[in-house]
């Protein structure tokens, strides 16, 4: 099916940075005029950029903005979703807080008792010490862009944890290619912490769906996305379950 030929091309993408349509025709057993097409979806798509026999991945997508930008960018939607989703911790809960602008603004809105948040965000350890939650990180080398403690280690560490609840965020969220992010090692946490979870919430406003960022970590039904409000010009019924805050009942699409 088309949908599953693109995903295949992205993927022989992400790992080559380059393709060409008479390869990618052996490869999928198709013709030579359907890949073209494909090509031509895909970088209408903003995926791929064509060229005269193949195409090469949109470098625009591996692009990972600083956390101050981050911060400017859609403040009243997030603290939305951050209040939405501090509210879903109960006490006593062992949870997981990714790092991200949402996630960090979720901090002044917990309420929850005898609470455990892990986290690898270097800010969100400094609001929690605020706040005097009690918190535990894990070792590693810091990722400036993004304030994160993280390498090889921490992930294999992080395999002896589990949690009731946790909070993470993403570059993209499509349909067909599920939740992304631009950093394969950030990626390898985020699968593994949504392993090893109860319920496990995305927290992504409106601007983030039908994006597609460099590195998959999960599939769209691997978690729940919180977000601001639903698009009236986007398809939902193939992203799994969506809480929309604007939703009255907030109910479980």
């Amino acid at each position: 099916m088309k949908k599953d030929r693109i995903a295949m091309i992205y993927e022989l993408c992400q790992q080559t940075r380059e393709v060409l349509v008479e390869d990618l025709a052996e490869a999928l057993n198709v013709s030579c005029a359907t890949i073209r097409r494909d090509l031509q979806k895909m970088e209408d798509m903003k995926l791929v950029h064509r060229f005269y026999g193949g195409a090469v991945m949109n470098k625009d997508m591996e692009i990972e903005p600083t956390m101050n930008a981050k911060h400017l960018v859609n403040i009243s939607k997030k603290s939305q979703i951050a209040k939405y989703a501090a509210a879903l911790i109960k006490d006593n809960d062992i949870v997981y807080i990714d790092a991200g602008t949402t996630t960090e603004m979720m901090i002044d809105y917990i309420h929850a008792k005898n609470i455990l948040v892990v986290t690898q965000a270097l800010s969100i350890l400094d609001r929690l010490y605020e706040r005097q939650i009690r918190c535990y990180t894990l070792g590693g080398y810091v990722k400036f862009s993004t304030n994160i403690i993280i390498d090889n280690d921490t992930i294999e560490k992080m395999a002896n944890m589990n949690f009731n609840i946790s909070f993470l965020g993403c570059n993209g969220i499509h349909s067909l290619f599920g939740f992304s992010t631009t950093n394969e090692i950030e990626a390898m946490l985020k699968k593994m912490i949504i392993s090893k979870t109860e319920n496990a919430y995305i927290l992504a406003d409106s601007s983030k769906f039908n994006q597609i960022s460099n590195i998959k970590f999960a599939e769209k039904e691997d978690a729940v996305i919180i977000t601001e409000r639903l698009l009236e010009d986007l398809d939902y019924s193939s992203y799994g379950k969506i809480i929309s805050i604007s939703d009255p009942k907030n109910s479980l699409r």
